[in-house]
């Protein structure tokens, strides 16, 4: 297993291209060119085959999707469309996320589909590798229903989204991953799913706190990780209140002590959250002009 020093090091390298060799830390470079996973040219360093063939076991290549839900703060947009279909500016929400997975090289992708869930087939055309799971207790249950149908999933290093999300820096989603975390970023105040950080990894899991990292719907979970997410959804799904939990509250909040996630963050224009008909209508007028 590498360092995860050596791992950022490498998948620079590998997303960015050569780099000044003065710009990276002597000793890391030393132990790279000592492996053979980087070579030297002109003052430049490059990823060397064997330094991506390092990287295979990190590259992630399955992403799962929840588009199950109505969207009812969208209303009326969403009377007839699921939220993740509807356009903003020609382009359809969900697709800003499928075309940054498909960027990152992944296309193993299950989409949990409730609620008008015949219009997501449309998808097809440009996704013909899209799977589609049915959720019809999306109506009664919360979003970890949605979970509980696609369990023999998560056996492998796997991301996990929300299909609502207005993704404008692709980048968002990488190729690779070392270790599970959370989408987030920093704000002094909201009212907002939250976390707060402690020795790097994410707790206090909370609606609406100061000083905290917001909470974006894109996380990744290792293969350790998700087999730990399967007994643990369950667990929690059995017990009475359990149909009525948010997924994410399983490993960040109900059984924290299983998990070590950390933060990834981002900025908030990264992604654009549309959570009302107004914001909708804003953001197509903004684009416009």
């Amino acid at each position: 297993m590498i360092s995860h020093a050596q791992f950022e090091l490498l998948t620079t390298l590998a997303k960015a291209g050569p780099i000044k060799a003065e710009k990276v830390q002597a000793q890391s470079v030393a132990e790279l060119l000592a492996k053979g996973w980087l070579f030297k040219r002109d003052g430049l360093l490059e990823i060397s085959p064997s330094g991506l063939k390092e990287l295979e076991p990190y590259q992630v290549k399955r992403a799962i999707i929840m588009a199950a839900g109505f969207g009812s703060r969208m209303l009326p947009a969403t009377k007839e469309t699921p939220k993740p279909l509807v356009e903003v500016n020609g382009k359809r929400i969900i697709e800003t996320l499928l075309d940054a997975l498909v960027a990152a090289e992944i296309k193993d992708i299950t989409v949990i589909v409730g609620y008008q869930r015949q219009q997501f087939k449309s998808l097809l055309a440009n996704y013909p590798f899209l799977k589609f799971v049915t959720n019809d207790d999306y109506v009664n249950c919360n979003n970890i229903s949605s979970m509980m149908k696609v369990l023999d999933r998560l056996d492998r290093g796997t991301y996990i989204c929300e299909a609502d999300l207005y993704v404008t820096n692709p980048a968002v989603i990488s190729k690779y991953q070392y270790d599970s975390n959370i989408l987030g970023y920093y704000c002094q105040e909201t009212t907002d799913w939250c976390f707060k950080l402690q020795a790097g990894c994410v707790t206090d899991y909370r609606q609406g706190n100061t000083d905290c990292y917001n909470e974006y719907g894109i996380s990744y979970w290792t293969k350790k990780n998700c087999a730990q997410l399967r007994r643990d959804l369950a667990a929690v799904y059995a017990q009475p209140e359990g149909p009525q939990q948010f997924w994410e509250a399983v490993p960040l909040k109900w059984c924290q002590e299983n998990y070590r996630v950390r933060l990834r963050e981002c900025q908030k224009e990264d992604i654009v959250e549309i959570d009302s008909y107004q914001e909708l209508l804003q953001i197509r007028q903004k684009q416009v002009s």
